[in-house]
């Protein structure tokens, strides 16, 4: 009998318990208030965190596309662009496409001017380089004319890389990458180059860029050996692309953050590499980014860069649909028949 009285007061004192007291519903309600308002708190945080900042004072916007006068001068000093020498070059070069039966290109000066600022005006060099670049994209048409939008958006969404919304003090733009956004077990390497190279070739499109040329920073922070593995094929693939099909100017590749594993990244690309591109690649101090600074200052970088703007791909991707239609454009009327009949076989 008193084990059975015990387990009614037992029972009694529990359902007591369990119904809900002023005072506990009033301690709850505060609870809930005070869940929401930090939930709000994070939501306007991380809202903050992607609205545009103000702009920094004295830097050119990404989407500045205007050829000044002082542009025009450093063309004509560093890429013997004149308006003299751009029309005997863009008629050199007509002259060799049109003898030559297995081409098939755009007959348009804006997309031909790309090749002959990227090789000075030598029509005749650029005309060997677009061949090669042709050639080199034929070979891999398999991997560069997907349609597969979704893709494209998906890489773009992690912001993995892209180019920083303002360019650095020469005018030129950065693109920035970064490792530890990228997991390889959801976004193939593959995947990565093939929207790499629409950003790329995207921006090239801009006559500033294809001026001055680009800055790029490698972020290698968090970087795992899984991720080197899993993009060991493609660096090798990209390297080349870059040097033969990539009518640009790299000007400086800062790299940061470096762990110790990344010499086997190095030493797979390094060879690859013209003496010229080599020494553009700066390595900098890992736990120091001082040195960095020294080109690229901070009111331009990310927070994570020590800097104050935010990075997204949001700024430039926004017309993600016409640089997709550029993109497959260029490809469909840009080929060697020769390539082209070989694969219809």
């Amino acid at each position: 009998m008193m084990a059975e009285d015990d387990s009614r007061t037992e029972k009694s004192s529990t359902q007591k318990s369990a119904k809900p007291s002023a005072e506990s519903k009033k301690k709850d309600k505060v609870k809930k208030q005070s869940s929401l308002k930090q939930s709000t708190e994070a939501t306007t945080s991380e809202s903050k965190a992607i609205l545009p900042t103000v702009p920094p004072t004295g830097f050119l916007s990404f989407h500045h596309n205007v050829v000044t006068p002082e542009l025009e001068k450093y063309a004509a000093e560093k890429l013997n662009e004149t308006p003299e020498t751009r029309a005997k070059a863009l008629r050199e070069f007509h002259e060799l496409v049109d003898n030559d039966p297995d081409l098939h290109v755009t007959a348009e000066d804006r997309l031909i001017l790309i090749w002959l600022r990227s090789k000075k005006f030598d029509a005749k060099k650029a005309f060997d380089f677009m061949k090669l670049g042709l050639n080199y994209v034929e070979s891999y048409r398999y991997l560069l004319e997907r349609k597969d939008p979704v893709t494209i958006r998906r890489v773009n969404s992690k912001n993995m890389f892209g180019f920083l919304p303002y360019r650095d003090p020469d005018g030129r733009a950065i693109l920035y990458a970064r490792a530890d956004c990228w997991d390889p077990n959801t976004i193939p390497a593959a995947d990565c180059i093939f929207a790499g190279l629409v950003a790329v070739q995207s921006a090239g499109h801009n006559e500033v860029n294809q001026i001055i040329g680009f800055v790029v920073i490698l972020d290698l922070k968090d970087l795992k050996i899984q991720q080197v593995l899993a993009m060991s094929r493609w660096m090798i693939f990209g390297t080349v692309l870059l040097q033969r099909a990539c009518p640009c100017f790299l000007k400086a590749f800062h790299v940061i953050n470096i762990p110790p594993f990344y010499k086997i990244g190095w030493k797979l690309v390094k060879p690859l590499l013209s003496e010229k591109i080599r020494k553009r690649f700066i390595f900098h101090k890992s736990s120091d980014l001082s040195t960095l600074y020294e080109y690229l200052p901070k009111a331009i970088l990310p927070p994570e860069l020590g800097g104050t703007v935010p990075f997204t791909n949001e700024h430039w991707a926004k017309d993600i649909d016409k640089i997709e239609e550029d993109y497959y454009y260029y490809l469909r009327q840009n080929f060697l028949k020769s390539k082209r009949k070989k694969q219809n076989k």
